[in-house]
Formats: C-alpha cells, structure tokens, sequence
C-alpha cells in the first residue's frame, strides 16, 4: 500500500505561471481522502513551498532546498544543513570568476550581488524577492549561511561547469541541473532522496510504500528509493529512464498510485 504521495514542484505541480491546477488540487485531494498522506520537495526554500500550501489549502510534509531542509505538516523540523563557511566561500569564489549568474539561499531569502534586468526576470518566477548584497562574499558565515548557491545558464555550459566544481570539490559539495537553465549546488549528502529517508523513517513507513513524481535531475535520487516513481512527460530523456513509470500529470500520476492501492486491497479481500 502506498502511504505517502511526493511530488516535485517546478515543472510538475507548479507551471511557469506559478500556479497549481484544479485536477491537481482535486486529485491531492482524494489522496487525503484515501489516508494517503503528501509530501512538497523542491529546490525553493521553505517559505515558497508554505504559498503553495495556501493554494492548495492542506497542511503537507516539506523538503526544501534539494533536502537541506526537511518540516513536517506539523512544522517539526527534521533537518537543517548550511554549508560550512569555509566551503561556501571556495565554491561562490570559483562560480563568481565566470560569467554566470549566481543566487545564494540561506533558509528563507535569496541573495544576490547585483539586482539587474535578468535577476528581476528570474524574481517573478519566485514567491519572494532576491535581496541584492553588493558584499554577499564577505556576508557568507555571517548575516548569510548558505544552503544553496544556484547558477543560471545554458544547460551545456552548466553542465561544463558541473564538472569542473565536482573535480575541485569532490568530497563536499553535490551538484544537480534541477531546470534546464539552473545548476544547484548543495552540501555533501544533500538530495531529495536522502531527505526522503529521513521523512519516512520519522513516519514509520517503508520505501516501498512511497511514491514520488518528479521532472528533473534532482528528484533522480527519490525515484532510486521506490519502485513507485513516476517521471513527467516532458522531463529530459535522461530523467525519464530512471523513473518506473511516465506520468503527464501530477493527477494522472495520482490517479495510477489509487489504482495501485485497490489492486492491493483487492488481493488482500
């Protein structure tokens, strides 16, 4: 029986106007109905998951930032990692040296040196403003402990550079292309998978009673840990043969984990 739905925001609960559907709303619905408990897990930080919430009008489980921060429905804080000062230092020195554009998050702002035209473009796509810190380098470990530092680009040169900060910093930092044009980078250990496992040994369930929807790089570590993940349409090839099953939407996702649940029930009767 699968006792807890995850889905994945941008690109899979979430379209580009910020907005979540009525199928989807009434399909997590029925999830509720069905005693299926919901869990939000997303690269945006905590406070933008809570508009979601508003939305949609439920109380819901919250991984935040790729798995940095993990907060029950009841607001009970599981998990919190920044990165250590030192190492965000080296990383944000090494990604400002390029042309990128660069966002640093702690828990609930992002930051950035520079508030120009594109910063304020990629601004109406969060449910929060960018802060401009003109001395950000200085404020990491100080006002600022990052638990993210986002870069903003063409996939093929992000992923160049992807690289590059894996071969420099192997042993602590991950790295994720979670959208097309944005390349987190995390602390060492930071996935949505590894929060998932946090959750669900909180809640006392099995991995095998998850499922989970996702539409990029960094939902590939929640789709290892149950056979039940399911990957959007229109998600990179590469994203798509991790996942078990392909799914258009987050309701007809929903409607195949209903399914799977009553052939349950039906083989128990």
């Amino acid at each position: 029986m699968i006792k807890l739905f995850v889905s994945d925001l941008d690109g899979t609960l979430l379209n580009m106007e910020k907005q979540v559907s009525e199928q989807d709303i009434l399909a997590l619905k029925q999830l509720k109905e069905n005693r299926i408990d919901v869990c939000l897990a997303s690269g945006r930080m905590d406070i933008e998951i809570g508009e979601i919430l508003n939305m949609v009008g439920e109380r819901y489980h919250r991984i935040s930032q790729n798995g940095a921060f993990i907060n029950t429905n009841n607001d009970e804080s599981l998990h919190a990692l920044t990165f250590e000062d030192v190492i965000a230092r080296e990383v944000y020195e090494q990604v400002r040296s390029t042309d990128f554009i660069t966002i640093i998050a702690d828990y609930s702002k992002n930051y950035t040196e520079r508030r120009d035209e594109i910063i304020k473009s990629i601004e109406s796509r969060m449910f929060s403003p960018i802060v401009e810190n003109i001395d950000l380098i200085s404020s990491l470990g100080q006002s600022v402990n990052a638990s993210k530092i986002s870069v903003l680009g063409e996939y093929e040169a992000l992923a160049e550079l992807q690289q590059k900060l894996i071969d420099k910093h192997p042993d602590t930092i991950e790295t994720y292309i979670s959208d097309k044009q944005c390349l987190d980078i995390m602390p060492k250990n930071i996935s949505k998978g590894n929060a998932l496992m946090m959750l669900i040994e909180h809640l006392n369930i099995q991995s095998d009673e998850v499922a989970c929807i996702g539409d990029s790089f960094n939902d590939i570590p929640m789709f290892n840990m149950t056979p039940h993940s399911f990957a959007m349409e229109e998600a990179h090839p590469d994203v798509k043969k991790e996942a078990s099953y392909v799914a258009s939407s987050v309701h007809d996702a929903i409607k195949k984990v209903l399914e799977i649940n009553f052939s349950h029930l039906q083989k128990k009767a």
